[in-house]
């Protein structure tokens, strides 16, 4: 079952999921177990899996977490993907490395969205429905645009003070990597945010810069340098491959259960 509504360029989906089609075998991404594995427990997934084998996921960000990118990050990083953004491939590979367990996914935000528009949007999620885990994409508006990084800290630990009254885990995900935004943007300050907020208890970062920027550089995933016939190829094994990674970054700490 999938319910989807549409309001200007904001998306807001709750997909209650079945198991996929089984996955192509030898993934041409690099997934260094350091990177897939969270600095901190996540105490809230792990219960839920053990106590109902079921999770509760809500997924807030803008362009590459709903599937629509637009330009920001420049002509070769600009598409549209919806139901098809790394939060769904996360999905599948959730339902595919753990088929006994039902998943709950809801995905909200929209392309240019900052997170102080996502903080709102969050209170009202966590008042109105459970989560046992929260993930939290942002930064890359932020850098784009030059908005303040104080700001974003402020923002971020306003989230994280709500998620832990849930209680919930809350896992942050930092911009994918790009040569464009890098030459046009100073990410360093807003990185050093959201690992300053990660360091609080109950909230971990994914280093989807990190990742992403293996991939890229090794060139097993490089979609600025991507042919015009390759292009929808590497936006879905991109997707693919972050989907998969977050899955395993997800499931670390339940494994045993």
């Amino acid at each position: 079952m999938q319910r989807f509504a549409f309001k200007s360029l904001f998306l807001a989906v709750a997909v209650a999921l079945s198991p996929p089609a089984r996955a192509d075998d030898g993934l041409a991404c690099a997934m260094p177990p350091d990177l897939v594995t969270p600095s901190g427990p996540l105490v809230n997934t792990r219960a839920a899996l053990a106590a109902r084998n079921s999770l509760n996921i809500l997924a807030l960000g803008s362009g590459s977490t709903v599937g629509d990118s637009g330009k920001g990050g420049g002509a070769a990083l600009s598409y549209r993907t919806p139901r098809a953004s790394f939060p769904y491939k996360m999905a599948d590979a959730l339902v595919a490395m753990r088929p006994s367990a039902h998943f709950q996914l809801t995905v909200k935000g929209a392309r240019n969205m900052p997170a102080d528009a996502m903080l709102t949007i969050l209170k009202q999620e966590l008042t109105s429905h459970h989560y046992d885990l929260v993930l939290w994409q942002t930064g890359t508006v932020e850098a784009v645009h030059g908005l303040r990084p104080d700001m974003l800290r402020s923002q971020l630990e306003d989230g994280a003070e709500v998620v832990a009254k849930v209680p919930a885990d809350l896992v942050l995900i930092d911009p994918q990597f790009s040569r464009f935004l890098r030459a046009n943007a100073d990410l360093a300050p807003y990185e050093s945010v959201l690992q300053q907020v990660a360091a609080n208890s109950g909230v971990t970062l994914f280093h989807r810069l990190d990742l992403t920027q293996i991939w890229a550089s090794s060139g097993q995933i490089d979609l600025e340098r991507a042919g015009r016939d390759q292009r929808d190829k590497t936006i879905a094994l991109l997707n693919t491959c972050l989907g998969q990674a977050l899955a395993r970054y997800i499931l670390a700490d339940a494994a045993q259960n």
